[in-house]
């Protein structure tokens, strides 16, 4: 009969060293960062298994080819312990380093918050005509704010210095149609915030995103662009024009409309109305004969029944002393090239008669017989 081997009289155990258990805990914090993670804990309770007896004379015995695979058993000496916090902890670094690198995509961005409108002012060099918050596309816009329960496209601002006993705290760098829808109906807007911005930044943001929606006049670009000269925002138009990135032309067109006197303007019905290509010949006409220009805008706006925009566009470029006279007169209407387009001829009697240079169509026709008879107050037979 095989007996077990004998050990010695009592069980031996090695003195822990404090040094090498100091330079244990180095390399657990050294290596940890990189250890993957744990396994998950077994759901079955283990018992707690007895510490290891280390023997005075190693011996080697194996175990039983039927024996059971020995379960992890938590450590219990203080470098196994530390080891296996350190472990876990590695888990928790890892996860911070990557929300870090999620937050980096989130750099620069700028804040959204909605906010009373109230506490909102148009910039300085605000842009919109007061007509244009009557048209129609306007109207439409407030509507479908209403309807989704405030702006989704949010406006931009930027913080006003603190003013005592003033409401306003923001002030729009663009969107200045959704300010003023919600102003309107009384929700608060959505508004991207931008806490450092100069004056020149905001004006070169606001004229961007205004040209990409194509929705202001060329006599409200005049207007904007007018206002950032006269307050020294740009020394002169050309470096104006470098810094938003505009054609020259177009920039001189556009003031060239805004410099034109209010009655002029006012001839058109609204500002929304003029156009860039007829900045030029507006231009030369005020500068031939302002007294004439002013008198003809005058007298269309005194009319009961308004001609159309390119009418009076017509009108106030006309040829001097082409009004009527003792023996007849004659009314030319031409393009922004000078090719004559119509023709108004009145006889000694006033009879007149009306010739276009090139065909009209049916739409062309029927617009050209409510007119005449609008100008009349009678249906035509």
């Amino acid at each position: 009969m095989n007996h077990p081997p004998t050990f010695g009289a009592g069980p031996v155990r090695h003195k822990e060293s404090p040094v090498a258990n100091k330079d244990l805990i180095k390399r657990a914090f050294s290596v940890t960062a990189n250890l993957p993670p744990l396994a998950k804990a077994d759901a079955t309770p283990v018992e707690a298994a007895p510490e290891p007896v280390i023997a005075a004379t190693a011996v080697n015995v194996a175990p039983p080819p039927d024996a059971e695979r020995p379960r992890t058993i938590p450590p219990r000496t203080g470098p196994g312990s530390m080891l296996a916090f350190m472990t876990d902890q590695s888990e928790v670094h890892r996860e911070v380093v990557r929300l870090r690198e999620q937050m980096t995509e989130f750099e620069g961005a700028s804040a959204t918050r909605k906010i009373d409108p109230i506490q909102v002012r148009p910039s300085k060099w605000a842009n919109r005509d007061e007509s244009h918050f009557s048209t129609d596309s306007f109207r439409r816009l407030k509507q479908e704010i209403e309807s989704a329960g405030g702006n989704i496209q949010p406006i931009k601002v930027r913080p006003l210095p603190t003013t005592p006993g003033h409401p306003a705290q923001w002030e729009i760098v663009f969107g200045h149609r959704r300010h003023r829808a919600c102003l309107e109906l009384g929700i608060p807007v959505l508004a991207l915030i931008q806490n450092t911005m100069g004056d020149a930044d905001l004006f070169v943001e606001m004229e961007r995103e205004n040209r990409e929606r194509e929705d202001l006049s060329a006599w409200e670009q005049g207007v904007m662009y007018m206002r950032a000269l006269e307050l020294g925002l740009f020394p002169s138009a050309k470096q104006l024009a470098a810094a938003i990135d505009r054609d020259m032309g177009n920039i001189s067109k556009a003031m060239a409309l805004a410099k034109l006197p209010a009655e002029v303007v006012q001839a058109f019905g609204s500002p929304l109305n003029l156009q860039f290509r007829w900045a030029t010949p507006l231009k030369d006409a005020h500068q031939q004969d302002p007294e004439q220009l002013l008198a003809t805008a005058r007298e269309l706006v005194a009319r009961p029944s308004k001609p159309t925009p390119a009418e009076v566009f017509a009108l106030l470029t006309r040829p001097a002393g082409a009004g009527a006279s003792s023996k007849g007169s004659e009314l030319e209407w031409k393009d922004e090239r000078g090719v004559r387009i119509a023709t108004l001829k009145v006889d000694r009697k006033g009879r007149a008669a009306l010739s276009f240079e090139q065909a009209m169509d049916e739409a062309q026709q029927r617009k050209l017989a409510k007119l005449v008879d609008g100008f009349l107050g009678h249906r035509k037979g």
